[in-house]
């Protein structure tokens, strides 16, 4: 699976997975899956799955995705 490097705002490179569109980005960090987000048009959905991870570090994580080019084709800015 493809992923993509992106270094938060906590300084940590996190590994983040390709997905097609509407489907769920996973988020890692040494192996560890902390989270995964969904892209949508109008909203991105979170999903934390380690007390490792937040909402608002995964924001910035999804965030940073996208402005990487990260983002699916289609969904509307």
């Amino acid at each position: 699976m493809k992923t993509l490097k992106i270094k938060a705002r906590d300084g940590k490179v996190y590994d983040v997975s390709a997905a097609p569109p509407g489907g769920a980005h996973e988020v890692s960090l040494g192996g560890a899956n902390l989270g995964s987000f969904v892209l949508l048009p109008e909203e991105t959905k979170l999903n934390v799955k380690s007390k490792a991870m937040t909402e608002i570090l995964l924001v910035d994580i999804a965030d940073r995705f996208v402005a990487a080019g990260g983002a699916p084709m289609g969904i509307a800015k």
